[in-house]
């Protein structure tokens, strides 16, 4: 498959670096789909659990790997997360060396401000007598540092935050817990004005900031505010905050 290599795919392509550093060694199998379905990457994990190399299979269309049965409902999904939201799925795999697995399977959209990228899978082994929980494994697997926050509490609080943005920060993870997040610790500036207000609201929003490192250097970010999934957004008590690094910073 032919890449684009134009000066405006570039910071696209840095990004999708960045994030394939992230989620790399995650314990989880983890398969990156383009936005036609084929696959462009997948971790050790996921390479040792179709137990392939780590590249092969690449460029195949993921439907190879779906039983015949579960095809369109797992094409369904997909296409919901080319649209932007997160979905959730079980289903038959059929690995290329003829291994059958049946899988909880999450995926999430890959975003940034040129368009969407494509699609993250993360694969969940169904467990004997029951469906493994993996909502959990979701959230610590997103490659892009994201927070929970309490909508109810002073300063909305973080309840949750997964390991790419302790990394982004420079902050361990629990150390985040209970206290406002820290890319909104300057209200005086508009854009974190604009985004508390949409805390308030419960609304959507997102917005440009520039926050410091230890080192005292600049670095962007973009701070995306989603009401949590199956949630009336008036009724919504927390809020998703995802943060996407800008082009150009230095990690």
């Amino acid at each position: 498959m032919s890449s684009d290599t134009s000066p405006d795919s570039l910071p696209l392509l840095t990004l999708q670096s960045r994030a394939r550093a992230l989620f790399g060694y995650h314990p989880s199998p983890i398969f990156e789909l383009d936005p036609e379905g084929r696959f462009r990457h997948a971790n050790l994990a996921a390479a040792r659990f179709a137990g392939l190399h780590e590249q092969e299979g690449m460029g195949m269309h993921y439907s190879r790997f779906i039983d015949l049965e579960h095809r369109a409902r797992v094409e369904a999904q997909f296409q919901g997360a080319l649209g932007g939201r997160r979905t959730h799925c079980s289903a038959r795999i059929i690995t290329l060396a003829g291994q059958v697995a049946r899988v909880e399977m999450d995926m999430l959209p890959i975003a940034s401000d040129h368009g969407m990228l494509g699609v993250y899978v993360l694969l969940t082994p169904e467990a004997r007598g029951g469906r493994a929980p993996s909502e959990a494994r979701l959230f610590d697997a997103l490659p892009l540092g994201a927070a929970v926050l309490d909508l109810n509490g002073e300063g909305y609080p973080v309840v949750r935050a997964n390991p790419a943005l302790g990394e982004l920060l420079e902050t361990a993870g629990d150390a985040l817990l209970g206290k406002p997040l820290p890319t909104l610790a300057e209200p005086e500036a508009l854009p974190v004005q604009r985004l508390l207000q949409a805390l308030a609201h419960r609304r959507p929003a997102s917005e440009r900031l520039e926050i410091s490192r230890r080192n005292g250097q600049p670095f962007g970010v973009v701070v995306k505010l989603s009401p949590l999934p199956g949630e009336a957004q008036e009724e919504a008590s927390q809020m998703l905050a995802v943060h996407v690094p800008l082009e150009g910073e230095k990690g």
